[in-house]
């Protein structure tokens, strides 16, 4: 699918009465936020939780999921997982106005989302999925980005909150597996290339050069990699590796030698036995000349 990305921007509205369930870190920091932005906070959390150490100290804080979100205009549930948050909505559902927003912005799998989505439908809920895609400290900020999914109505009652917490919202339809997708998919590459910068520092420190030393030249590749990243996603959506820029067989000789490389290095050598399998792979399966972006025809199960 290829959801339509709606960005409205964020303006000054009068106040809401928020209740904000779930305390850790980013619940925390929706809460400042909010209130912040000028509402009406309303806090809860499964476990006692001293709100003076995060920055809570005057915020009212109920002992009761129901009791927290009677009265107000809006929910954001941000606890460890969709199983608690489904417990969470079973719970809250007695003391919810009909027509209330609950937008949920824990994290979870695409099949996560949607059961959480299916269980607030059975209880009439007015439901939000979301998934908050910075870190804490970037919450109400301009660079703050929420990515959500949801009934027409659910989203549009949620929005002056939303607006809240700072920079943009990104509304992707109504299909609640897409905002979780895309922040595993975006998890997926922030972790790989932390791994990946990680790996080569240790590969380079073998031979005398540190990574403080190093990080220039891995800025620059990254520099080269974001450049890159609309041909291969051009590539990928075609289906087509004709470029000629990086046949498999070049690639494969490069991938030989930083195995190699790692191997002599004493460094874990997972990582670039991966790719170079990968690419081995694909040389047996593909016809000769294509360019190394063709490793993606492995990745999904052509039954699929």
């Amino acid at each position: 699918m290829n959801p339509t990305t709606d960005r409205p921007h964020s303006s000054p509205t009068s106040p809401r009465r928020v209740a904000v369930l779930g305390l850790g870190p980013m619940g925390a920091a929706i809460a400042r936020s909010l209130r912040t932005a000028g509402h009406d906070v309303v806090v809860w959390n499964r476990s006692p939780k001293d709100l003076g150490e995060i920055g809570l100290a005057d915020a009212p804080l109920t002992a009761d999921p129901a009791g927290a979100v009677r009265d107000a205009d809006a929910v954001i549930v941000c606890v460890r997982d969709h199983h608690a948050s489904r417990e969470l909505l079973e719970r809250l559902a007695p003391g919810l106005t009909a027509g209330v927003p609950v937008v949920n912005v824990s994290t979870g799998t695409p099949e996560d989302a949607v059961a959480s989505a299916d269980a607030a439908a059975a209880l009439g809920i007015a439901y939000v999925t979301g998934a908050i895609m910075v870190p804490t400290a970037l919450v109400g900020t301009e660079h703050h980005l929420v990515l959500c999914a949801g009934g027409q109505d659910a989203v549009a009652a949620a929005r002056p909150v939303l607006a809240g917490l700072g920079g943009v919202t990104d509304v992707l339809g109504e299909d609640h597996a897409v905002p979780p997708a895309l922040d595993l998919a975006m998890l997926d590459v922030f972790f790989a290339g932390m791994y990946a910068f990680l790996h080569s520092a240790a590969l380079v420190r073998a031979h005398g050069i540190e990574p403080s030393a190093y990080l220039p030249y891995a800025t620059g590749i990254l520099e080269t990699l974001g450049a890159e990243l609309p041909n291969l996603a051009q590539a990928f959506e075609l289906r087509k590796y004709d470029r000629g820029q990086a046949s498999l067989e070049m690639c494969l000789r490069g991938l030989e030698h930083v195995v190699a490389a790692t191997e002599a290095a004493g460094v874990a050598p997972a990582l670039p036995r991966l790719v170079r399998d990968v690419t081995r792979a694909q040389m047996e399966r593909a016809k000769p000349g294509v360019d190394w972006e063709s490793v993606a025809e492995g990745l999904t199960d052509p039954a699929r």
